[in-house]
């Protein structure tokens, strides 16, 4: 084949693979507008934008609120805002030496052998090098006549155990659980203490702002407690707020905000669940019906009535 020819038929091949790859320029430029559907588009979406809008009417109207963040409550009434500790240093102390077992106990109980590895018995040597810096310090600290032993008992323990771990270079799986239920009354007492202080201090503070509220103000009253999953189920605080406002549950007037750190966004939810406790009441007679999925009963329904088969 000449030159000439091999170039038209390259030419040919190369329009050819064109044609088949590419559309045509002019259909390229052309962008498919998708038609706006009037139902789910536009109806649906004008309830959404309401349902935002309702989200932040509910808030201006929601009335006096306290809110939880970490050691701290906050009363906003007005405008203002009033910050107070709950949980004073006495109550971080007794936790802090009853995770001195939990400590150990996660450092050992997902340890792949029974004997440690070398960088495994680095970290017990220097956890135990901040357990002698922080058993020094105990005289100082608040605990009472009744509960300065109890501290003593823990660290003594917990520097037993973990002495013969770093000495053997080993740990057994029944030594382990054995310390774990030796240490467990003794953890429970120092969180009984520790609750006390905090609700001591929650009594106060709560009795202090109802004097200042009027009796419609405190009946409008919404808490708002943003705290990590774990220990949502029967978490102190709520407890607390629930007897104090004859609150029967979580999720009317009193709010747990799992996981929501930035304020705004727990106050979001409180929104979420004012808007949707008066759908729920004005729709189905029953306000906490929009806290569940709305299909859920149907849900169960269907299920029931088609069992799944295989």
């Amino acid at each position: 084949m000449n030159t000439a020819k091999r170039f038209g038929f390259a030419l040919v091949l190369t329009l050819t693979f064109s044609l088949v790859g590419n559309p045509p320029i002019d259909a390229q430029d052309r962008t498919v507008e998708k038609p706006t559907d009037p139902l789910l588009d536009t109806l649906n979406g004008e309830f959404r934008a309401q349902y935002r809008s309702a989200l932040a009417e509910s808030l201006e109207r929601a009335g006096p609120m306290i809110l939880e963040e970490g050691d701290d409550l906050i009363l906003v009434r007005n405008g203002e805002r009033t910050r107070v500790s709950v949980k004073p240093v006495e109550y971080h102390e007794l936790k802090a030496v009853a995770h001195i077992p939990l400590a150990i106990f996660v450092m050992l109980s997902f340890a792949p052998d029974s004997t440690l590895a070398a960088p495994r018995i680095e970290s017990l040597r220097h956890y135990r090098e901040l357990m002698v810096e922080a058993h020094a310090t105990l005289a100082s600290r608040h605990f009472t006549r009744e509960q300065s032993p109890r501290q003593q008992k823990i660290f003594a323990a917990s520097f037993r155990f973990l002495d013969s771990v770093i000495g053997s270079g080993q740990v057994s799986r029944p030594a382990l659980e054995s310390f774990a239920r030796q240490m467990g009354p003794l953890l429970l007492a120092n969180v009984a203490d520790a609750t006390a202080a905090e609700m001591h201090a929650l009594y106060q503070t709560a009795a202090a702002w109802k004097a200042q509220l009027s009796p419609a103000e405190w009946a409008a009253m919404h808490v708002v407690m943003i705290g990590p999953h774990m220990p949502r189920d029967q978490e102190a605080s709520i407890q607390f707020f629930e007897r104090i406002l004859n609150e029967p549950i979580e999720g009317g007037r009193i709010i747990y905000a799992e996981s929501l750190w930035k304020e705004q966004d727990a106050l979001n939810l409180l929104a979420t669940h004012l808007v949707d406790g008066a759908t729920g009441e004005a729709f189905f007679g029953d306000p906490m019906r929009m806290h569940r999925d709305l299909l859920g009963d149907a849900a169960k329904v269907y299920l029931d009535a088609h069992p799944f088969k295989p």
